[in-house]
């Protein structure tokens, strides 16, 4: 039975990604599945900021994007990052499909209000998507979005957890510079979400591991079956696997279109 999987793609991880990652991928493929991967970039589109002078604003730990800092989203995300990982899937003999939710209003949002040109997504036109993995395409997706206002800048786990709920994906991947979920000094190779919520609530899991956590929680909450995040620099780490619960979160009432 056919399967789907997305997989967001830790910016931080890129350069170190364990190279079994894409015999996994291939083989997945190859086994009549579907794939579909969300990519970040944040080190290099601050980097790039660093280079042209502008000043970083940041707002609960959410970038402030300027008109100035979008374009740099436009050069290095939508262009430099997005190229690069194609180019390396299609060597990999995996037949990636570089695209953003601004092209042909893919992924659709409204404007975030105080963080300047960041949106949030409302509706995602899973046709572009679906079409795309029934020919055999790996769509890689930059996270661009669509809006009255313009192109919008989408945070890359939020718009990765947004496609897994609107596709109904069986699976959702966060590979990030972690092993896993570490509870009482241990990781833990299976979650339930209650589980995951007192350990937030004790402190067990804080600091920038509870954005990949909530990532997790959302998924799942959205209705596929289960969410892991793993280690993007060892693909033999099994990494913790999180199952659904009841978390009610608000990517539950995206829309789907398909016109």
């Amino acid at each position: 039975m056919k399967k789907r999987k997305v997989i967001k793609l830790g910016g931080s991880v890129w350069d170190s990604i364990a190279p079994e990652y894409f015999e996994e991928w291939r083989d997945w493929i190859e086994a009549g599945n579907e794939l579909l991967i969300v990519h970040g970039g944040g080190p290099k589109l601050s980097a790039y900021c660093t280079s042209q002078q502008i000043e970083p604003f940041f707002l609960d730990g959410r970038r402030v994007t300027t008109d100035e800092v979008l374009i740099g989203a436009w050069r290095v995300l939508a262009g430099e990052m997005q190229t690069d990982v194609v180019s390396t899937l299609t060597q990999h003999d995996i037949d990636a499909f570089g695209l953003s939710g601004v092209d042909g209003n893919a992924i659709v949002g409204h404007r975030l209000t105080g963080l300047g040109k960041v949106g949030e997504v409302v509706a995602i036109r899973n046709d572009v998507f679906e079409q795309l993995m029934d020919s055999g395409h790996v769509p890689v997706v930059t996270s661009m979005i669509a809006s009255a206002d313009g192109p919008l800048n989408c945070n890359g786990d939020d718009c990765a957890v947004a496609l897994a709920v609107s596709l109904q994906a069986d699976e959702f991947e966060l590979l990030t510079d972690v092993n896993g979920i570490r509870i009482y000094g241990e990781f833990q190779t299976t979650l339930h979400e209650r589980d995951v919520q007192e350990a937030m609530a004790n402190g067990e899991i804080y600091g920038g591991m509870v954005p990949k956590v909530e990532a997790l929680l959302a998924a799942v909450a959205g209705g596929v079956k289960s969410a892991r995040i793993r280690d993007g620099s060892d693909a033999t780490l099994e990494g913790t696997r999180l199952w659904e619960g009841n978390y009610e979160f608000a990517f539950t009432d995206i829309r789907t279109t398909n016109d």
